[in-house]
Order: structure tokens, then C-alpha cells, then sequence
């Protein structure tokens, strides 16, 4: 990796370890020979911040969105960083209520090829809820995409958590995680998920979906995980 890719991925990562912990919407873009664009936006109580990063002539996107209304907070990240090729990050981070929370990070990456990177996050009432994406490409695709829905009432809790991370050296990386959590009354449900998808030349291909429900005085737990190396 040339040192302007190199200086460009420093900044990245400065920026995301010195996010604030105060409620904040930021958008950043660094180019040094490419094209960077950054979009954020939020409403209410959240911390939604969108870094993207080009050089050698890539072109890297990233778009934060979030809601944190009535007491649920929501933070979001994404990353784009390209050193040629594509980068695109998409998050949505949405929290409503009560002790809701929510999270979404998201990353990108590329050294030359195409890296797509979705995640969201939704949670409401007493939940919690998470995302990750992640997808890295070295002259090939890779795409990731996550989502975590938590939801707890009247006692209830939630929980959901997601990961997706797919990578790739000149072949075809896919994976997708969904993590859903549904807590009523005084039950409880946790939820996990997974999926990871690696690569080389040829295709890989991931799914993992966990999918937990809690009602009255239930207790729910589920979990999975895929891999393809």
C-alpha cells in the first residue's frame, strides 16, 4: 500500500477513536488523489458520524443516518476508505424510548476492486440491539450487510446483536447477518447471529439469522453462526 494510502487510513482511524461522547451528527471526508464524499444526519439524542477516505484514484462513500428520540439513544460509524477501486458505507442507527440504545458500525475498505458495507440497528423499549458489517476487498467484490431489531415492553428486554465481515483477494465475497429480538411483559429474549465469509479466487457466500422471542413470563435464547473460509 503507497504511504498516501497509507497516511489517508491513519486519519480514519484517529477520527474514529476520538469520537465525542456527546451527542453529535459529523460528516468527514480526506482525499489524497481520489474522491471522498461523507452525508450525516440525525435527530434527537445521538452520536452519528460518517468518515470517508480516498487516494490513488479510488472513490470511497459513506452515509450515517440515526434517531434517538425520548430517552433511547443511537450512535452509528461508518467508514469508507478506498486505495483505488469503490468504497461504500451505509448505516442507520434508530432508538425510541425507554433504556432502547441501539448501534450500527460499518466499514468498508478496498485496495483496488469494490467493498460494500450496509448495517442498521433499530431498538425499542427496554432492548438493546447492535450491528457490524464490515466487507474488504482486494481487487475483488466484497459485500457485507447486518441488522439488529431489539424490542422489550412492559418488563420486558430484548438484545439482539449482528455481524457480518466479508473479505476477499480477487474473487467474490458475500455475507449477511440478521439478529431479532422480541421481549414482552417480564420475558426475555437474546439474540446472536454471525456469518463470515472470507475468499480467495472464486465465490464465498454467508447467512446467519437469530431470531428470539419472550412473552409473558418467557425466557428465549438463540444463536447462529456461518462460515465459509
Amino acid at each position: 500500500m503507497s504511504r498516501p494510502a497509507l497516511t489517508t487510513l491513519a486519519l480514519v482511524a484517529f477520527c474514529t477513536l476520538t469520537v465525542s461522547a456527546q451527542a453529535a451528527v459529523v460528516a468527514e471526508s480526506y482525499s489524497t488523489g481520489g474522491t471522498a464524499t461523507s452525508t450525516a444526519s440525525g435527530r434527537g439524542n445521538t452520536d452519528i458520524r460518517a468518515i470517508s477516505a480516498a487516494s490513488n484514484g479510488g472513490v470511497a462513500r459513506a452515509n450515517m443516518s440515526g434517531s434517538g428520540r425520548n430517552g433511547g439513544r443511537a450512535t452509528g460509524t461508518a467508514i469508507a476508505a478506498a486505495n483505488g477501486g469503490f468504497a461504500q458505507a451505509n448505516g442507520r442507527s434508530n432508538a425510541r424510548g425507554w433504556n432502547a440504545r441501539s448501534n450500527t458500525d460499518v466499514i468498508a475498505g478496498t485496495n483496488g476492486g469494490v467493498a460494500i458495507a450496509n448495517g442498521s440497528s433499530r431498538a425499542r423499549g427496554n432492548a438493546s440491539a447492535n450491528s457490524m458489517s464490515g466487507a474488504f476487498s482486494n481487487r475483488g467484490v466484497a459485500i457485507s450487510d447486518s441488522q439488529a431489531n431489539a424490542s422489550g415492553y412492559w418488563g420486558g428486554r430484548g438484545v439482539a446483536d449482528s455481524t457480518a465481515i466479508s473479505s476477499t483477494n480477487n474473487g467474490f465475497s458475500n455475507s449477511r447477518s440478521r439478529a431479532n429480538a422480541n421481549g414482552l411483559l417480564f420475558g426475555n429474549a437474546r439474540s446472536e447471529s454471525g456469518a463470515y465469509s472470507v475468499g480467495g479466487n472464486g465465490f464465498r457466500n454467508s447467512s446467519a439469522t437469530a431470531n428470539s422471542s419472550a412473552i409473558f413470563f418467557g425466557n428465549s435464547r438463540s444463536q447462529a453462526f456461518d462460515r465459509n473460509w
